[in-house]
């Protein structure tokens, strides 16, 4: 008897380990198994809310919040992008069509300007004024399986592809190619202001922090995890103003595969877990977060 309480206790202190209590978030999510968007309080449950696309089920790859308090989403199953109002949950604007589907990223420029990243054969970017009306259209043959656009301070974009990431202009020129180890599907890259790329494997399961000739620098995560986390694939991240980066592990399309382990994680800036979320009645497996306790919907933000 006294084994079995201490293999219990033993099993409390993993399962609970990566809880840091002084963490509570606010926090947009994106639920890729059960086709949600939604808002959680850690602090305030009463506030939580979820929207779901107009047919109750289509999924949302991308999010970024556009000022005046909405967010711009990709309307990943219906091809195109959408603006939501935060406070009404409403759709304020949209440019909806076929062609762009699915629509794997959608990215808000300062200028006003709307990018598409669209996942066919081929990794095509569509470029929209403000007015939503296509103004450039590129085909990258040479690729397949974009997920996640974003800008870079040069305003040209970074995307990943199966193994490799790219940056390329709005033109459609690339400048550069870096193929990131053990890496399938990059999920997002971003350029930190050192000028280094920090990046996601995807099914690697790895963060990396790579120089501009693709040189690994530093790395997070990786499989097999500390015990008590379960790794499938890294997705959307978001680095925090105190050096942290909140990480959604997505955990496969079931409606239901959030039961298999932690939805969310958060690295300090060694990459130790400080804190982690994980409630798979509310949300299923999570490709995408924005926390917001930093930020204010009613300005433009690219986190």
């Amino acid at each position: 008897m006294k084994k079995l309480i201490v293999f219990l206790l033993f099993i409390f202190s993993v399962s609970f380990s990566f809880a840091d209590e002084t963490i509570k978030h606010k926090m947009l999510l994106l639920d890729e198994s059960r086709g949600q968007l939604l808002y959680v309080d850690e602090s305030d449950s009463s506030k939580n809310w979820i929207y779901t696309e107009p047919d109750g089920k289509s999924r949302v790859w991308d999010m970024q919040l556009i000022g005046g308090n909405k967010l711009l989403i990709a309307a990943t199953d219906f091809g195109g992008y959408r603006e939501i109002d935060l406070k009404t949950r409403k759709i304020v604007k949209e440019v909806i069509d076929a062609k762009y589907k699915p629509t794997r990223s959608a990215v808000r420029l300062p200028d006003g300007r709307t990018v598409l990243g669209i996942d066919k054969k081929s990794s095509q970017i569509a470029v929209f004024d403000k007015d939503g009306k296509e103004t450039k259209f590129i085909d990258r043959k040479d690729t397949h399986g974009i997920r996640l656009l974003r800008r870079t301070p040069r305003n040209t974009l970074l995307f990943g592809g199966q193994n490799d990431i790219y940056e390329i202009t709005l033109d459609g020129e690339e400048l550069r190619r870096v193929t990131v180890p053990n890496a399938r599907y990059n999920y997002q890259t971003i350029e930190l202001p050192n000028g280094h790329w920090l990046t996601v494997s995807g099914y690697g399961c790895q963060m990396l922090e790579l120089d501009k000739d693709g040189k690994v620098l530093k790395t997070f995560g990786g499989n097999p995890p500390p015990s008590g986390l379960w790794y499938l694939f890294y997705s959307k991240f978001q680095p925090l103003p105190n050096g942290h980066i909140v990480l959604a592990t997505w955990t496969g399309h079931g409606a239901k595969d959030s039961d298999k382990g932690q939805q969310l994680v958060e690295f300090d800036a060694d990459g130790k877990i400080v804190w982690t979320w994980h409630d798979p009645k509310l949300a299923g497996s999570l490709n995408g977060v924005i926390v917001l306790d930093h930020l204010d919907p009613e300005k433009f933000s690219e986190e």
